[in-house]
Parts: C-alpha cells; sequence; structure tokens
C-alpha cells in the first residue's frame, strides 16, 4: 500500500498522551498506582505504525548491509570489511513494542486477527536480527516491563528459527476473514488490515525462513516447505508485502523516498549500483539495465566493484565514469518490497530443483522472471524476447541451475538488502569480486556482523556465552546455524584479477 498520512507516533507519545490525559482526575488513585498506565490506555495500532514504518524503511539499507549484499557502492564509506559491529536497534525500534502489541491483544477473542498480524512481524523482526548475529537475546528478552530481565540469555539460531517457523504456521492458521473481528485498518501500513494479505505473506513467509534452514536441517525445510507450498501464497504483483513511500510533498522528509532524500541533499555517493549487478545484467542482455542504472558519460555501464581501494585502481571508478541509480529510483516514491511474487516463484523454483516439491522447476522460474520485469514496467515485447532467450533457461548441472535461480532472485529482490546478504551466505550466489582492501575477514563477505560494544557492558557473561555458540566466537567470519553449505564462499571468476569487468 502506499504510505499516506501515516500515523508515525512511540509509544511514549501513546503513553505521554494518556498520562497528560489522566492527571486532571482521580489525583490520588494515579499517584498511589505503581504502573501510572493501564492497558486499556494504550493504542495498540498506533504502537503497530511506530514499529512497521521503520522496519520497512530498514530494507533499502544503503549502509554496510548494503554493501555486502552487493547492492551498494558508496566510495564515502570507508572500508566495508572492517569494524564489522552491528546495532540491536531492532529491540528498541522494534521488538520491544511488537512484544507489548501481543500482550494488548492476547486475551480478548475480537482482537484475534490484530494480535495473529504482530505475531507474525515478531517473527519477520527475529529472524533479520539472528541472521545478522547467530544467537540473539530471544525467549527472555523484551518481557512485560513488570517481569523485564535485564540480561537477558541468549538463544542459539536454531531455537529461534524452529520457534519462529511454528509462530508462522499458528498465526496463519489463527488469522480468519471472519468480518466481525477488529482490523488494524490503515495503522497497518502494508495491507491496512486485510487478512488475507497477511495470510499469504505470513505463508509466503514461512516458505522463504525454510528455504534458509534448507541445508542445515533438510527435514524441516521439507516439513514447512510442503506444508505451505499449495497454500496462499504470494503469487500475484498485486498481493506483494510492500510499503511505497510518500513523495516529494511528504509532510515528514523520513517519509520519502531515501533516494529522492539524498539526490535533495546533494549526498550522490549512494546512488551507485556495484558491479555485481551491473554485470549479471549485462551478462544477460537483461532489458532491466537501463531502468535500474544511468551509464556513464565514458565507460557505458562501468561499475564500481566492492572493497576497490588501492590508489592505483580508484581513478578508474571516479566521478562520471561509473553508473548511477536509474530513473525509477530516482522517483519521489519509493517501493520497499518485503516479499513479492517473483520471490515466491524463484523459492519454489529451487524447490522443485531439489525435488522437495513436484512441480517445474523452469516454469516457475520463468514466471518469476516475468513477474520481477513487470514490477519495473519492461515492455511486453522486451520482456517476451527475454523468456524466449537462453537467459530463462534452466540448463547444466544442479548446481548450475541454483545459480541461475539465486542471481535471478537477487536482480528481482534489488534493494532487499538483509536477504540479498543471507541468500549470498546460505547459498554462494551471485559470484561477487571483491577487492584487495583492508578487510578483518580475509578478504571475504562477512559470514555475521559482530555484536555490538555496549551489549559487553551491559550483558557481558551473556554475550561471552553466545560467542561460545560460534565456530569462531564473536568474529565476522563465524558462521550462523544454517551457513553451512560446503565449499564457500565461491570465487568470482576473474577474482585477483583487475579490472574485474569485461561486459
Amino acid at each position: 500500500m502506499k504510505l499516506r498520512y501515516i500515523l508515525y507516533a512511540s509509544l511514549f507519545t501513546v503513553v505521554g498522551f494518556s498520562i497528560l490525559n489522566s492527571c486532571t482526575e482521580d489525583f490520588e488513585e494515579i499517584n498511589s498506582d505503581p504502573l501510572l498506565i493501564t492497558r486499556d490506555q494504550v493504542n495498540p495500532d498506533a504502537i503497530l505504525t511506530y514499529v512497521l514504518k521503520p522496519s520497512v524503511f530498514s530494507i533499502a539499507d544503503f549502509g554496510r548491509i548494503g554493501e555486502y549484499a552487493g547492492y551498494v557502492s558508496n566510495p564515502a564509506s570507508g572500508f566495508p570489511l572492517q569494524n564489522i559491529f552491528g546495532s540491536f536497534a531492532e529491540y528498541r525500534n522494534g521488538i520491544i513494542n511488537i512484544e507489548e502489541v501481543i500482550r494488548l491483544t492476547e486475551d480478548n477473542p475480537s482482537l484475534s486477527n490484530k494480535n495473529a498480524i504482530a505475531k507474525i512481524w515478531k517473527a519477520w523482526l527475529y529472524y533479520r536480527m539472528t541472521d545478522n548475529f547467530g544467537p540473539v537475546p530471544y525467549s527472555e528478552a523484551a518481557q512485560d516491563f513488570r517481569e523485564v530481565i535485564t540480561m537477558p540469555k541468549y538463544d542459539s539460531q536454531e531455537v529461534i528459527y524452529k520457534d519462529i517457523l511454528n509462530i508462522l504456521r499458528e498465526a496463519v492458521a489463527q488469522l480468519n476473514v471472519d468480518e466481525d473481528l477488529k482490523s488494524y485498518g490503515t495503522a497497518d501500513i502494508i495491507y491496512e488490515g486485510d487478512t488475507e494479505g497477511w495470510i499469504r505473506f505470513g505463508n509466503s513467509l514461512r516458505l522463504r525462513l525454510a528455504m534458509r534452514v534448507r541445508y542445515v536441517e533438510p527435514g524441516l525445510a521439507s516439513e514447512h516447505i510442503n506444508e505451505v507450498a499449495n497454500s496462499q501464497l504470494i503469487t500475484t504483483n498485486d498481493q506483494n508485502a510492500d510499503v511505497v513511500s510518500e513523495g516529494e510533498e511528504a509532510t515528514i522528509n523520513d517519509n520519502r523516498s531515501p533516494i529522492f532524500n539524498y539526490i535533495q541533499n546533494n549526498q550522490s555517493n549512494p546512488l551507485h549500483f556495484t558491479m555485481t549487478v551491473s554485470e549479471n545484467l549485462l551478462k544477460r542482455d537483461d532489458p532491466r539495465l537501463d531502468i535500474y542504472m544511468r551509464p556513464s558519460n565514458s565507460a557505458g555501464f562501468r561499475s564500481r566493484p566492492f572493497n576497490m581501494v588501492k590508489e592505483d585502481q580508484k581513478p578508474r571508478y571516479d566521478g562520471d565514469s561509473i553508473t548511477a541509480v536509474g530513473e525509477y529510483f530516482r522517483a519521489a516514491e519509493f517501493t520497499f518490497n518485503i516479499l513479492t511474487a517473483a520471490e515466491v516463484h524463484f523459492l519454489l523454483a529451487e524447490a522443485s530443483l531439489a525435488g522437495i516439491i513436484s512441480g517445474d522447476a523452469e516454469a516457475y522460474f520463468q514466471e518469476g522472471i516475468k513477474l520481477a520485469m513487470e514490477l519495473y514496467n519492461v515492455g511486453q515485447d522486451e520482456m517476451e524476447e527475454y523468456l524466449n532467450s537462453s537467459a530463462a533457461e534452466l540448463e547444466g548441472s544442479e548446481e548450475e541451475m541454483l545459480e541461475e535461480i539465486i542471481t535471478q532472485k537477487y536482480l528481482a529482490n534489488v534493494y532487499e538488502c538483509h536477504e540479498a546478504w543471507a541468500e549470498y551466505r546460505r547459498t554462494g550466489y551471485p559470484l561477487m569480486w571483491i577487492g584487495e582492501g583492508p578487510s578483518d575477514t580475509g578478504g571475504e563477505i562477512p559470514r555475521r556482523q559482530k555484536y555490538p560494544l555496549d551489549e559487553y557492558a551491559k550483558n557481558k557473561e551473556n554475550v561471552d556465552e553466545a560467542a561460545s555458540m560460534l565456530s569462531n566466537g564473536d568474529d565476522p567470519m563465524s558462521r550462523v546455524w544454517w551457513d553451512v553449505k560446503e565449499g564457500l564462499p565461491f570465487d568470482h571468476p576473474r577474482q585477483g584479477q583487475f579490472p574485474p569487468e569485461v561486459y
């Protein structure tokens, strides 16, 4: 849905209003109540909006995650393979508040759908966090403030994944299209409280996460994939889970397109795709090339490689000698894709290729490409020509076909940065050329982020315990639970050569 007239108010604002409203009445009773605020005074709809907006806007990460994903090329970012610390902002901005929405709606049957939607978004928030770090606080985190645990233990990623897969299963079963059940309405900036939309999203998210554990627990993956493969999924673009930012006339600038804001503020550095994107579009003669990118003034569709910082190499990629993002992404409105029909078809293609489900992997693959191109308004003739070309065929070994599926998903999911980084770690694709700049990772893309330094100050014993669950402690090259595919990372065919591009 389009982000219009969004109620962008924090939980503190909601609670603060309740306090101010109550101070003129029952003064003695209020001042003797240690809680001050009762749950019936807090509006879960406002809290949900407060959680969803920053969560969705974080999908297009123009910082480190965008660089690890191979989408963002920013010469001003310093050395992307050094100081790989993450942030636990998800707790403050999302998890604490979504857990409160769950509590506020759990004992009222008329709020059953609201409760289920909050649970689905809780799963979304937690899988993103654990994919970034591995073990994180989960079972003891974000408790009711009367039972708060100030130094929560960290749960393993295995425990978290298995639980959130079950949460998604149960939340979708809980959703009911009965019109008598209360809806979030426009406070839900994704589906406006549409129950069927959330059923499709919940199932599709479970498909995504089940595929994530394919290599580490094939039985678990198969169980969940087969349960949802023939259920209600996001299968057409009008069912996509997405949010369109407000445009040029937005009252609050932070509700506008982030790229539009960069342009308005004369910040041009993040406005470049990397060589990973351009070479895969060029290699396949993909009609999205002219949509995604502006060619450079002097070198066509040359794009900056990742971590390329040698002084004798940098001038090749300075200024007007590299591509910039295309007009589509410079528009005042920006579409944040949370989960699309194209991705669902690529997931089904992989499941079919691996023999997890029956079906024609190539048919799913081609439908995924078609849906992805429709998102970016590729012309019908160009689309049909592409679908009839070798670029839309699955040929070769199973591994070669998997590479094509994941690479097409990567091109379809452009700017879904966390997802692309996770899939690169899970599968090894797309292949990325990595420069020889300073590195804390042996010159490789990190397998995870390191815990924030303030966690060591606040919860050191539990952080140390979490680090002990990882293969090499709190190190960016320690692998998270699902990151077990043999032989990773795969080298780019021109790794170690300069210049790397041949197109």
